[in-house]
């Protein structure tokens, strides 16, 4: 690999994270429908059971990045 400003061939390639989102979902009506269903039919015994946080899903970004060693040159590869 060459560097584009300098032409020096001491480059070094990494990989660098550019963003990280997580998205949240919790549980939809009808569970909360059936869980307050629940709770009525048992006389509240089914609040000692815990409630569920759901689901998350995290979404990392990567790129490709070359740094030249000689000038400091960075530049992204897609």
């Amino acid at each position: 690999m060459v560097c584009p400003r300098c032409q020096s061939q001491n480059v070094s390639i990494t990989i660098e994270t550019t963003s990280m989102q997580t998205r949240n979902r919790g549980r939809g009506c009808l569970w909360s429908f059936g869980r307050t269903l629940l709770i009525i039919c048992t006389c509240g015994l089914w609040l000692l059971v815990g409630r569920s946080k759901g689901k998350s899903k995290t979404k990392v970004e990567n790129h490709t990045v070359c740094l030249c060693q000689n000038c400091a040159y960075k530049w992204y590869i897609d």
